[in-house]
């Protein structure tokens, strides 16, 4: 049912600003099993409103920042969090800005302090052993980002648990909201990183048409984690949120261009993938085309000249033109308005030279109007020496010279250009079927690991979850034999051997099978590897059987 309520005042006449008194009331609690975002709950134990959920009267989202007051009676043992400051007997903002986010409940409070910030947790249920751990990481997350990005709009900043969302995070000013899985000893980093960085995009920075320069707000704070990860973490393990955030930026690569999917559902898996992650690794391409220096100055510059007036995609393109000294209108029209990534080949021949050898060959790639530096690894029998090339269209050539002998050349190893190859492809669809099975849709997911096995079949991740999308569907002798195919595979991740011995077990406990239900568990155990709580799982299992209510199982 549509509740909009729409009140048209352009063409009249005012002596002072008006106001406009709206009284309205209803129930908050939305059903269980709910697939869209629960924007606004409240219960008998705790209640939570969000300014997405559009609870009070708005001239649509993020486009006017506005001032508020408010008043809110809540039981007398509750204690309420907002994003508004207290004032008398109610709470009232300081300056315009985009308010509206209150929780309340029993809550219990632990204080942190970080270099730059006071951090506060506010938590429900979540255990009190994990909650210093996720506070410390969110003020480092937070320092990070105020010394890169200047201050954020609060300098008190609130982590508030809330019971009854189906989302992983949500924020406001000075807020960040987790659903009570969310707050865990093995958090989502990336999630947190980049909802942290909402501080910044919109809220210090906000943008003309929430559409079609949506890529600005949500794939300027992705990026922003990527930056944080590679400051914080060693480069291996950067790597690994780099790579996660280039299959995600594929998974939905096709005729949609980046700007058309800021119109998409929000909450919609195209939308995160083009405009969050895609757009992310455009600002990524950005700062390899105009290299690290110029692409600071180039956010220093966007954060202040774009703090007190909105932001949009031609004022970003004309200042990183100036900033970089050339016109970058060919990457902007490539990567924003246009679709489709490149699939390197490379082919090449190395000769033997006076001061050392010369790598000659030839780049291709299917995409005419193509143009970016690329850079190539060759690997030698000492340090890994790297050259950056210009390719531009179909074909370029490859001309580099090394002092040591090459053994073999390896196209962007580090992951800087958007791009395709065999082994990413698998790994796209993999996201994509994990995507599809979180959601329910099983049948889907397994197709689209079905397609990863096709391509390499002794991917292990891609059968292992082939078998567990099997099992939510009740067909136990097809997914024991596809954990078993994982067990045979690389083992890429590592703990999927922990885990299919444990499903394993689980299927053999549910057909009656107790010993061998055992000898599964026996043989996760001797792995020795605790990811996700394996240990625990196994052993708990190993004392009593694995039993499934409410299942039905499909052959023998």
């Amino acid at each position: 049912m549509d509740s909009t309520v729409e009140i048209e005042i352009s063409n009249q006449q005012f002596n002072s600003d008006p106001v406009l008194h709206i009284e309205y009331s209803g129930i908050l609690n939305p059903e269980e099993e709910r697939h869209e975002p629960v924007l606004a709950r409240v219960s008998e134990d705790s209640a939570f409103l969000l300014y997405e959920g559009k609870w009070f009267p708005t001239n649509g989202l993020y486009r006017d920042k506005a001032d508020m007051r408010l008043k809110v009676t809540a039981p007398a043992s509750w204690t309420l969090v907002t994003d508004l400051a207290k004032s008398g007997d109610g709470y009232s903002s300081a300056q315009p800005s985009y308010w509206g986010t209150v929780a309340a409940g029993k809550y219990n409070t632990t204080n942190l302090k970080s270099d730059k910030a006071d951090i506060s947790v506010h938590t429900l249920k979540a255990a009190a052993d994990v909650v210093s751990p996720m506070a410390e990481a969110v003020g480092k997350i937070f320092d990070y980002y105020t010394e890169k990005f200047g201050q954020p709009p609060s300098p008190a900043f609130r982590i508030v648990e809330v019971q009854g969302a189906n989302w992983n995070s949500q924020w406001s000013v000075g807020m960040l909201l987790l659903p009570s899985s969310g707050i865990r000893k093995d958090f989502d980093a990336d999630a947190l990183a980049s909802t942290i960085a909402h501080q910044w995009f919109p809220l210090k920075v906000a943008v003309k048409d929430a559409s079609s320069d949506a890529w600005m707000t949500d794939g300027m704070a992705q990026f922003a984690s990527l930056l944080y990860f590679e400051k914080a973490l060693s480069p291996a393990d950067a790597q690994e949120h780099i790579h996660k955030a280039l299959v995600k930026a594929l998974g939905y690569e096709g005729n949609t261009t980046v700007r058309q999917a800021g119109g998409l559902e929000k909450d919609s898996p195209e939308y995160h993938s083009l405009v969050q992650y895609k757009s992310a690794y455009i600002l990524r391409m950005l700062r390899w085309v105009m290299g690290d220096e110029n692409f600071d100055k180039l956010l220093m510059r966007y954060m202040q000249q774009f703090q007190n007036t909105q932001a949009s995609t031609e004022a970003f393109e004309k200042l990183a033109s100036e900033v970089a000294g050339g016109d970058l209108n060919y990457f902007f029209d490539q990567w924003l308005n246009g679709s489709g990534v490149p699939e390197f080949d490379l082919k090449y021949t190395v000769f033997r030279e006076k001061n050392g050898y010369k790598v000659l060959g030839q780049v291709k790639q299917d995409l005419d109007l193509f143009r970016m530096p690329v850079e190539f690894q060759i690997l030698t029998d000492g340090d890994p020496e790297y050259a950056r090339v210009e390719v531009v269209g179909e074909a370029s050539e490859l001309d580099v010279k090394t002092d040591r002998k090459p053994k073999r050349v390896v196209i962007d190893p580090r992951e800087k250009i958007l791009r395709m190859s065999s082994d990413i492809r698998v790994a796209v669809l993999i996201n994509r079927g994990e995507e599809y099975a979180n959601e329910g849709r099983y049948n889907e997911g397994i197709d689209e690991f079905q397609k990863a096995v096709d391509i390499d079949a002794h991917n292990s991740l891609a059968l292992f979850r082939m078998g567990e999308a099997l099992f939510e569907l009740g067909n136990l002798q097809a997914a024991a034999g596809m954990f078993q195919e994982a067990l045979n595979g690389d083992l890429k991740a590592k703990w999927v051997e922990v885990w299919a011995y444990i499903n394993r077990g689980k299927i053999f406990d549910i057909r009656g099978q107790r010993e061998r239900a055992t000898t599964e568990y026996q043989k996760a155990v001797n792995t020795g590897d605790d990811s996700y709580g394996a240990q625990a799982e196994a052993d708990k299992y190993t004392k009593e059987p694995f039993r499934r209510a409410g299942k039905t199982t499909i052959g023998d």
